[in-house]
């Protein structure tokens, strides 16, 4: 079958053969482009690589009353970042957009429900929306992530939850390794202040209306692992509270970290280098 072209011929020292075309990248010439695409943001070659503690992007909340479906648009993201979705509501809830993702769900001691979902960004937009038919009331929270290890994503990203009744001291837990997220649910009518502990980076938050038993879910994340980070300070005694831990799995560099400020896991010169 004859050739519908007609390619450049180069000799090799001892046959001809089909030259090959060069592509002017920019700064060299090379004999075939990457292909690039749009990250939401720059054009990239390929996705950045693991960091071992992926630093928080950006997050919206909500509030919503009786509503069957719950959530809100998707934060600033790029394709590759690990985004994070918690739901708290008074009835079970179910992921319902992005599709095909799927949440780890409890039922809190106080009878209402947390759902948490971590998947990776590929590009498709929309909003996230949570189902939680029959809720009289639902809190959600999108956090993004970027420099996570997408390859270590899980369907249980939730490592730790424990809970109490009637505090305005929430004991933090023990960070899980690599970026520990704490998103701390609070049930209270007048919760209109609190104080995270040293060494603990605040996220975002979003309150309940003053005057109403919301659930008010409040965010912050630190690297490393070991003992307590130590106690959030509420504004007021909350109805019940519960802190739970969610991994942002990073890059494994094989070097231990600790929290600077631990008393018992960080003591300068023994434990913790710094640099």
């Amino acid at each position: 079958m004859a050739r519908s072209d007609n390619p450049m011929m180069v000799w090799d020292g001892s046959r001809w053969v089909e030259g090959r075309t060069k592509t002017w990248t920019g700064s060299a010439w090379v004999e075939r482009a990457s292909v690039r695409y749009f990250d939401g943001e720059v054009w990239q070659a390929k996705p950045p690589a693991p960091v071992p503690f992926p630093q928080y992007a950006a997050s919206t909340t909500s509030l919503s009353g009786k509503a069957d479906y719950v959530g809100g648009p998707l934060p600033a993201v790029r394709v590759g970042d690990l985004v994070v979705s918690v739901c708290a509501s008074t009835a079970m809830p179910q992921l319902a957009s992005p599709p095909a993702r799927i949440s780890q769900t409890h039922q809190l001691s106080s009878g209402h429900w947390v759902a948490v979902a971590v998947w990776p960004y590929d590009g498709r937009g929309g909003d996230v929306v949570w189902q939680a038919q029959g809720s009289t009331g639902a809190t959600t929270m999108t956090l993004v992530y970027r420099g996570g290890d997408i390859s270590a994503t899980t369907v249980t990203p939730v490592k730790e939850i424990k809970q109490y009744d009637s505090v305005n001291r929430v004991p933090l837990n023990a960070p899980a390794g690599y970026t520990s997220l704490f998103v701390v649910l609070a049930e209270s009518a007048d919760l209109t202040g609190y104080t995270w502990p040293d060494g603990v980076l605040p996220r975002t938050a979003q309150l309940g209306r003053f005057g109403d038993l919301d659930i008010s879910l409040l965010a912050a994340d630190t690297p490393g692992t070991g003992a307590s980070t130590g106690q959030l300070i509420l504004d007021t005694t909350a109805v019940s509270a519960a802190c739970i831990t969610i991994q942002i799995p990073g890059a494994d560099d094989d070097r231990p970290t600790w929290i600077l400020g631990d008393e018992r896991a960080s003591v300068l010169g023994t434990t913790t280098v710094l640099g």
